[in-house]
């Protein structure tokens, strides 16, 4: 078995990869010629999973989930298409290819669009308020694990988004606790973008309803040997042992 892992996101990449060796000896599992894309895709002939992992920037995604998800994602705005002023309402102009949320810039007033244009930005999307924010890791239909970003260090929280350089921290939520609605939304935010596996950033509204930010394709893990990483070493190995069925 061999893994694409993108230069991001080596540490977790490599960590994998070395979990999914480990479980194929323990099982008795012969890992033969396939392909694992850990955030770099992949078109050769092998049976591979996620091979579309990189096809789509920020951007496209964003209007691939919107699309495909309706209310179930962020209310999408391309840059290209505005000639004016934008519409009312809080809006975050973002780039299309960012991290860590650090391209984030806050659109208060209709005239900002075309200013936020012109200092770098591609598209917009809606502000949705918001009471929690989760992290769910999903292999196809199948839940790996969850967290909720907490914030543990008020002190730190001088910006937007919840991050744990803003202050948040990644608390675990048990399989029981966390809804079939935010599992069932990911899992269709996964397939809405061709992906076998990844971990689902996703707001909790007020109305109790869910929304989903984004999907990492190559996610990373705070400390090694995290549960989550442990659970898609399984799935992967289950797939080679099963051989390599595709997505139903």
């Amino acid at each position: 078995m061999n893994f694409r892992i993108a230069a991001t996101s080596r540490t977790t990449g490599n960590l994998l990869s070395t979990l999914v060796t480990e479980k194929a000896r323990e099982t008795g599992v012969t890992l033969g010629d396939s392909m694992v894309c850990y955030g770099s895709g992949y078109s050769g002939n092998l049976p591979v999973l996620n091979a579309r992992c990189s096809t789509h920037n920020k951007e496209q995604q964003t209007r691939l989930l919107w699309e495909g998800l309706g209310p179930g994602a962020l209310e999408y705005l391309a840059g290209r298409t505005l000639t004016g002023n934008g519409p009312a309402g809080t809006w975050f102009a973002r780039k299309e290819q960012h991290s860590r949320g650090r391209d984030i810039s806050v659109v208060l007033e209709p005239w900002q669009f075309r200013p936020r244009l012109l200092a770098g930005a591609d598209f917009f999307t809606k502000y949705e308020p918001s009471n929690r924010e989760f992290r769910i890791w999903m292999y196809r239909n199948r839940y790996l694990g969850g967290y909720e970003k907490v914030l543990g260090r008020p002190e730190a929280f001088k910006k937007v988004g919840r991050n744990y350089d803003n202050g948040f921290n990644f608390n675990h939520v048990e399989a029981d606790a966390m809804p079939q609605a935010a599992r069932d939304l990911s899992a269709s935010a996964l397939r809405t973008l061709g992906l076998d596996f990844g971990a689902i950033d996703m707001l909790q509204r007020p109305d109790e309803s869910f929304c989903v930010l984004e999907v990492n394709s190559a996610p990373g893990v705070a400390h090694e040997r995290r549960s989550v990483i442990n659970n898609l070493a399984t799935r992967i190995v289950r797939w080679a042992a099963n051989g390599y069925p595709a997505r139903s």
